[in-house]
């Protein structure tokens, strides 16, 4: 099967674009940026397999020359408020109907989903293929779990400006000593869901999520809970963010970040308002710890 270093490039900023001016004023603007993140690619090398919407998906046959082509998008100045945030893997992929498939593929997708503007994050699979002059350019950002993975995806971020542009993740050390979770519950209203090792559930405004919360403030897939190697953790994919109150009190606010859950709390949903109970799932996990 071949291989490839799948780039999936999306446009930030074209929302705003169609609420301030008419759908085919704002079409032809994003209809420019296209176009342009089509002539980096194909000037680095790369095959632009198709545009959809405000996204182009491609691919290369080299590291450097899919770093350089995102790296090129995201320093792009495109002027009226927009701009490229990417994701990058390497890996199998089936050409099929002028199209791409394989994990290579979504997991780039979920990739370029959690990179924030201006930003590029790369599959530990392709920052091992880049040359020195390029991966000293990233910052390490951890594991993180993706959607369908068993296993966490080492991330590596490359991104204009400082710290405050990049993702950051709270990643779970594989060292790290604590309970075994057996299985988590999840309730939110009269709903409840229980968890088991390899399970997860996806939180948002989406009738594609297991727990649907119709709020304007929540996302459409806003974040998930997935229990993976008897370890619950919460993500958060939205731009809104998540906020997770332990039993204890403690208050920790997420955003296009991971982190790891025990024993009782709650998630509040794109809220950090307690009072909010349409917005908030509580959880509880059942542990083994050790003697």
């Amino acid at each position: 099967m071949a291989t490839a270093h799948v780039l999936i490039a999306d446009i930030t900023g074209s929302t705003t674009l169609y609420d301030q001016m008419s759908d085919s004023d704002a079409l032809a603007l994003i209809s420019v940026v296209l176009n342009g993140m089509r002539t980096i690619i194909e000037d680095n090398g790369g095959h632009c397999v198709k545009s959809q919407g405000d996204d182009t998906l491609s691919f290369f046959d080299d590291a450097d020359q899919v770093f350089q082509a995102a790296r090129q998008m995201i320093e792009a100045d495109w002027g009226n408020g927009l701009g490229v945030h990417a994701g990058v893997c390497h890996g199998e992929v089936v050409s099929h109907d002028a199209d791409i498939y394989g994990d290579a593929v979504n997991t780039a997708a979920r990739l370029s989903t959690l990179s924030k503007a201006k930003e590029v994050l790369l599959s530990d699979t392709v920052f091992e293929r880049l040359s020195e002059r390029n991966s000293a350019l990233c910052v390490a950002m951890g594991g993180i779990t993706l959607k369908g993975k068993r296993e966490a995806t080492r991330v590596h971020s490359f991104a204009v400006s400082d710290m405050t542009t990049q993702t950051v993740f709270l990643a779970a050390q594989d060292s790290i000593p604590g309970p075994c979770t057996e299985s988590a519950a999840l309730t939110y209203g009269e709903a409840e869901w229980t968890l088991y090792d390899g399970e997860s559930l996806m939180v948002g405004r989406s009738d594609e999520c297991e727990a649907v919360l119709e709020l304007p403030w929540v996302s459409r897939k806003h974040g998930s809970f997935e229990l993976r190697a008897a370890q619950l953790e919460y993500t958060d994919h939205s731009s809104s963010g998540s906020t997770v109150i332990t039993a204890d009190g403690q208050e920790f606010k997420l955003q296009r970040r991971s982190m790891p859950l025990s024993g009782s709390g709650v998630v509040l949903v794109g809220t950090r308002d307690r009072a909010l109970d349409t917005s908030l799932i509580r959880y509880d996990t059942n542990d083994l710890r050790p003697d």
